[in-house]
């Protein structure tokens, strides 16, 4: 037991040197915009350094030390658009979880110069880690870009999109969990008639002592994993499914010792298992953000028109 922790704080040692990232870039069309261009330029635009008070007005936007220069895009309600990661490396390399918030800026006021302060974000998306004791994935991992839907209901308007990668790697301890945060403007048009919530404010949203933020993803597994925030809306909407468990899958998890000048992720050892399919339909496609592919899936693995199977790491493909 002692030398688990040893290893564990090696691990975390190593982690804090490198493997930050920004948000700069939205994604609009399938098309990669100009960095900055629509996404508020963040105070860690050059150090890549992440947020871990959750009660600093930095964990709404983290814009506290540069000023508003950035456009605002024009999307519909109903089409997908993202955000891309740019760092060292350019991908979600921590093991975590991720959320997407949006905020309706008031009647009258320009999105451009509103701070998003009070009781107006709203959950729309999500990537879950998943744990049943003996396993933990995390389905974010990776990723170099997160791709989500503006949902069909929500009201015409501008409103600020809010993305968070909230790396677990050095959680086990209080402001340990690292928030890396980027909020995009952007005019939806054709929206619908829906009422988003429920409805936070950042900061104000966390504790810090959340299960989902305060945990330690090496030893022991967790059971579960509950996701910060409140739910996705609408219900039913575009978070995305977490990848199956598998009971029988026997893992091991523990933080590699490395040197100081490399960057520490959990490992993890797999026995072969089977799981159930995510999101299948009674046609035997996969609707919208369902999962239809990854190691040991055995469901469906073909999308419903128009969506493809995108692989998004080796354990989780999903219908995009």
């Amino acid at each position: 037991m002692k030398s688990l922790s040893v290893l564990v704080a090696v691990a975390a040692l190593a982690a804090k040197v490198s493997a930050h990232y920004t948000w700069p870039q939205l994604i609009v069309g399938g098309v990669n915009t100009s960095t900055w261009e629509f996404v508020r330029q963040t105070n860690n635009w050059q150090d890549l350094n992440p947020v871990t008070d959750v009660t600093s007005t930095d964990i709404r936007c983290f814009t506290s030390g540069e000023s508003g220069t950035s456009s605002t895009a024009t999307v519909a309600a109903g089409t997908t658009v993202g955000f891309t990661v740019v760092g060292n490396p350019s991908s979600l390399y921590h093991p975590g979880s991720v959320n997407v918030y949006m905020a309706k800026a008031p009647t009258g006021t320009d999105v451009a110069s509103w701070d998003g302060s009070g009781n107006v974000w709203f959950k729309v998306f999500q990537i879950p880690a998943v744990a049943d004791g003996v396993t933990i994935e995390f389905p974010s991992e990776n990723l170099t870009e997160v791709n989500f839907t503006i949902p069909s209901q929500l009201p015409s308007g501008q409103y600020l999109i809010r993305i968070e990668h909230i790396a677990l790697h050095l959680a086990e301890s209080f402001a340990g969990a690292q928030f890396y945060i980027s909020c995009a403007q952007v005019q939806v048009t054709n929206g619908g008639t829906g009422t988003p919530g429920p409805l936070v404010a950042f900061p104000g949203a966390y504790t810090g002592n959340e299960p989902g933020i305060l945990i330690n993803i090496y030893f022991p597994i967790p059971t579960s994993y509950i996701q910060p925030g409140p739910a996705v809306w609408p219900a039913g909407g575009s978070g995305a499914p977490a990848p199956p468990v598998s009971s029988s899958t026997i893992v091991k998890t523990t933080p590699p010792v490395t040197s100081t000048t490399s960057t520490a992720k959990a490992t993890s050892t797999k026995t072969t298992s089977t799981t159930t399919s995510s999101g299948a339909t009674s046609t035997g496609t996969v609707a919208e953000f369902g999962q239809c592919g990854g190691m040991n899936y055995v469901g469906p693995t073909t999308c419903q028109s128009p969506f493809t199977c995108s692989v998004l790491n080796p354990f989780y493909s999903q219908c995009v």
